[in-house]
């Protein structure tokens, strides 16, 4: 009987519980929202009470439902990505449901849309509420660029972002080497719909912006795929894990239904450099509510070249550091004079040529009214052709004059194959616990192949039957990553009686592995005879392929555990908390930790932000175990000089042999202040400065050079007894310096009425500065000799703190009236340099420069709009060379005999010159 009675008071008490929950949510509104111009319903749009934590989203049709606990007057917002976010004061009284429908104008200004990345809270926040930075570019802005690909685009319209094309420098001339705030390419982590992305496989080992980085390529996505780029500018390692130094970029792929077609013809001025782009997205309606959106483009780029005039030695060196035979040199002459040989192009520097294949898929499907399965997945294939340097006949060890008779240009030919794949299903439990479970698999691989060379002293070797061998297979690099997540949060807000308080945290668990395929043996194989009387060059020139010695598998774990808080103590105080432990089966583990918040002094009106953090960055695969024989041009005695350069093994025997220690860890400290204001609906400003100081940063040494100095004595001796007998000079990577970087964005965004049209008004600007406050050496290498010079030299330091412009400052402009569509956008590059080696009569600084873009477009129809524009359409080129004394003593030239106009060391936004183009847009 007493259980009975237990049983009939509980579910008493659970009845009038319901009851009292069911009456202080008998209050509603409820209503669709649609497109105000294609009277289409939208989905996904979020519905928020302002000040409370009741919100909603609309389903397939458009349509919400908004329970709320008390009758009174509410300010509901109404907020989607593309869209003007729209605010409507509602008075509901008690027990009264209303109805609200909507409609939503397509928004242009993108910096203070809603934010999703940096924050795993359930709370909507614009960029002005956020207790970091983030830019939100959505697809309309990056097409708007004229730009192709995504790297480009994102280096028009994000202030902290850079990214210029790399000439005659590898494999980096067919991925663009991509920064924030001026740090290095791999000091940003990628992500994609919010998931880890995988790195390339090519590390950067020549004399670019990143040298020694691996970063992620960002061209292998369609942009025509993406939906939105979200660009994090806060140092978020405790939150999303290693590589976050700098920030994060979230790519967001589309989910609409219906169809997208995006075409573009465009060319250089000087009539090279031709583009064609053909992109399509279609979105399938799922059942109900699911969605599978899919993607296909076609990506065709033409090389460019800006080569200058050689004015040096072609059959006969009459040269030599800086001194002039004049008798040599008639002999040269006329020799050119004989064959027909012209100094005009003979090198191609600019872009290099690419041709580029994608598709990308992404669904999301609800299969319960509390699980969701998604997916998204893609390949991508492109193929590249780039120039080395020209060999010329009087270069008798890299040439057989009886194959090419007036020299030649050797070509590394890329093909470059990227593939991803994520699934994961999401939901919500019950006891109110989001939850996420995925696996995501992708991975990125780069072969190399050789045209229009030879092997010097294969060639040399008249009784093999190949020797004349023109093409070579050089080798592949492979990185594969494998990652699984699973992660949860709640907010528990209402039970603590705070606005919010939400709780996160995940595991995760990742598998890298690494691969480096040997070339074809007459790609790497040295064929001398010995005791030679001349050391021809070995290995196909340009690019010597990889040997039996540099193949590489190998495979590394990473376990991840990770908390994240983030409260609205008031509705002034914002606070969020997160720390994030990570275990690396090839070096230990790391702690990283962040405290960030935000404080509204007046409230919509001004608001104080800051955060500080730790960060940190495991050293990766490639710099761990890549190494290569390379033919390098470097600056000896004032001429370029080409070296067979071999990058050794960090841990192997030529490593150790120079002292070179074992790698660890970039450890980072940040610090952020900021204001943001919103002082009327339609402006917002955000002004945000950093200090990221970063110990133990990774760099590429220098090289250590054979030669008659009691140095390059010492290099020979520890080559020539650690088994290197055919290399000119080593480089390693180490942990050698620590670095320092400040700097301010400012981001001001406005969208004035002017008449019956409307005008958007973005000012974007980033200043920033690296210095490196300190310099490492090793116990057999110390920093106060000459070694130290070689192990980080001025060059290094250069590409550290003057090859990314120190400010970049945006003006965009975009004025839309009935069927017309204006948009004028100016970019102020900062001022660039680069240093010499050993040589400060060689240095030079390059002033900012001002590129303008401005694009017209016509609404055909109401789904059809054709578009004609310039990018840089003023012609403005970068400063040329100044140092371009080659015929004195010693040369103070930095053109290499006028082959080089411009830089190929730091560069502002390339030296291309203006570029037209006609695009066509069409939304069905």
């Amino acid at each position: 009987m007493r259980k009975f009675y237990t049983m009939k008071r509980l579910t008493l008490t659970a009845s009038l519980l319901l009851l009292t929950v069911a009456t202080s949510f008998a209050q509603r509104i409820s209503g669709r929202v649609t497109d105000a111009r294609t009277k289409e319903a939208l989905a996904g749009v979020t519905v928020l009470a302002t000040g409370t934590t009741q919100g909603a989203t609309t389903d397939g049709s458009g349509s919400y439902s908004l329970p709320l606990k008390a009758a009174g007057t509410y300010t509901i917002r109404f907020s989607a990505i593309g869209s003007e976010t729209r605010e409507s004061k509602v008075t509901v009284g008690a027990g009264e449901s209303v109805v609200l429908n909507v409609e939503l104008t397509e928004s242009n200004a993108s910096l203070s849309e809603v934010v999703v990345v940096g924050s795993r809270s359930t709370q909507v926040r614009t960029s002005v509420e956020t207790v970091a930075p983030v830019d939100v570019i959505q697809s309309r802005d990056l097409a708007a660029t004229g730009q192709v690909e995504p790297t480009q685009q994102l280096n028009f319209v994000a202030p902290s972002f850079n990214s210029s094309r790399q000439t005659v420098a590898d494999g980096t001339d067919h991925i663009d080497p991509a920064t924030i705030r001026g740090l290095g390419p791999d000091q940003v982590l990628v992500l994609l719909n919010g998931k880890r992305r995988h790195n390339q496989a090519l590390v950067n080992v020549n004399g670019t912006i990143g040298r020694g980085s691996v970063g992620t390529d960002l061209n292998a996505l369609p942009a025509t795929a993406l939906e939105r780029v979200e660009v994090l500018r806060d140092g978020a390692a405790s939150q999303y894990g290693s590589d976050a130094i700098a920030g994060v970029i979230n790519l967001r792929l589309k989910e609409k239904i219906g169809t997208s077609v995006n075409a573009q013809f465009g060319q250089q001025y000087a009539g090279d450099g031709r583009v064609l782009l053909l992109g399509v997205n279609h979105g399938f309606r799922l059942g109900k509510e699911g969605v599978l959106s899919v993607t296909v483009e076609g990506r065709s780029r033409e090389a460019t070249n800006r080569a200058g005039t050689y004015t040096g030695p072609v059959y006969f060196n009459w040269v030599s550091n800086g001194a002039v035979n004049q008798t040599l040199r008639a002999q040269d002459e006329a020799r050119i004079a004989q064959r027909g040989f012209s100094r005009e192009n003979n090198m191609q520097i600019g872009n290099s040529a690419v041709d580029n294949v994608a598709t990308f898929i992404n669904m999301r499907l609800p299969l319960s009214k509390t699980a969701t399965f998604y997916a998204n997945g893609g390949y991508n294939y492109r193929r590249g052709i780039a120039a080395g340097f020209y060999r010329y006949p009087f270069q008798n060890t890299q040439i057989d004059t009886t194959i090419y008779r007036n020299g030649y240009l050797p070509q590394i030919q890329s093909t470059i194959q990227d593939y991803s794949g994520t699934a994961g299903l999401s939901g919500k439990s019950e006891s109110g616990w989001n939850w996420d479970v995925s696996a995501v698999y992708g991975g990125n691989q780069f072969r190399f192949d050789v045209k229009n060379s030879l092997n010097a002293s294969l060639a040399r070797a008249t009784t093999r039957p190949d020797r004349t061998q023109s093409e070579f297979y050089a080798g592949t690099l492979r990185f594969n990553q494998l990652t699984t997540d699973a992660g949860v949060s709640r907010d528990f807000g209402s039970q603590l009686g705070l606005n919010s308080f939400n709780v996160a945290g995940g595991l995760s668990y990742r598998v890298d592995n690494y691969q480096i395929s040997a070339g074809e043996e007459t790609s790497w194989q040295s064929y001398n005879q010995a005791p030679p009387a001349t050391q021809f060059a070995a290995g196909a020139q340009v690019f010597p392929g990889f040997r039996p010695t540099n193949a590489v598998n190998a495979t590394r774990n990473v376990f991840a555990a990770y908390v994240d808080v983030e409260s609205d103590i008031t509705s002034r105080l914002l606070l969020n908390a997160a720390t994030r432990f990570e275990n690396y089966s090839d070096f230990g583990g790391n702690v990283a930790w962040k405290v960030a918040g935000r404080y509204k002094i007046v409230d919509e009106i001004l608001s104080i932000r800051g955060s500080i953090s730790t960060g940190f960055r495991a050293p990766s695969m490639h710099q761990r175990l890549f190494s290569a024989v390379s033919t390098q041009f470097v600056n000896v005695g004032g001429t370029l000089t080409p070296l067979q350069v071999g990058t050794f093994r960090n841990g192997e025997a030529i490593a150790n042999a120079f002292g070179i220690p074992q790698l660890k860890a970039e450890r980072s400290l940040n610090y952020a202040l900021g204001l943001t204001s919103r002082p009327v609906s339609n402006l917002s400003i955000t002004v945000d400065a950093y200090q990221i100081d970063i110990t133990d940063r990774i760099v590429l040494t220098g090289q250590f050079q054979r030669g008659t100095s009691t140095s390059g004595q010492v290099v020979t001796g520890i080559l020539d007894g650690a088994g290197a007998r055919d290399v000119n000079a080593a480089a390693f990577f180490t942990n050698a310096i620590n670095t320092r970087t400040r700097g301010l964005d400012v981001v001001v965004s406005t969208s004035p009425r002017i008449n019956t049209g409307k005008l958007d008004l973005t000012l974007a600007a980033n200043f920033n500065r690296t210095d490196i406050t300190e310099l490492r050496g090793t116990e057999r290498i110390p920093n106060d000799n000459t070694f130290g010079n070689v192990l980080f030299n001025r060059q290094q330091r250069g590409f550290i703190e003057l090859a990314n412009p120190r400010s970049k400052i945006t003006l965009g402009a975009n004025y839309t009236i009935n069927k017309l569509r204006f948009n004028v956008r100016a970019t102020r590059f900062g001022e660039v340099g680069v240093r010499d080696p050993s040589n400060a009569a060689l240095d030079e600084t390059y002033s900012p420069k001002i590129v303008t873009d401005i694009n017209i477009g016509y609404a055909l129809t109401k789904a059809i709009t054709i578009a004609v524009g310039a990018n840089n359409a003023l012609d403005v080129y970068p400063d040329k060379i100044k140092n371009t004394q080659a015929f004195v003593t010693p040369p103070l030239d930095n053109t290499s005999f006028g082959r080089f106009v411009y830089s190929r060391n730091a560069t502002q936004f390339g030296f291309n010159g203006g570029y037209y183009f006609v695009n066509l847009t069409a939304n069905f």
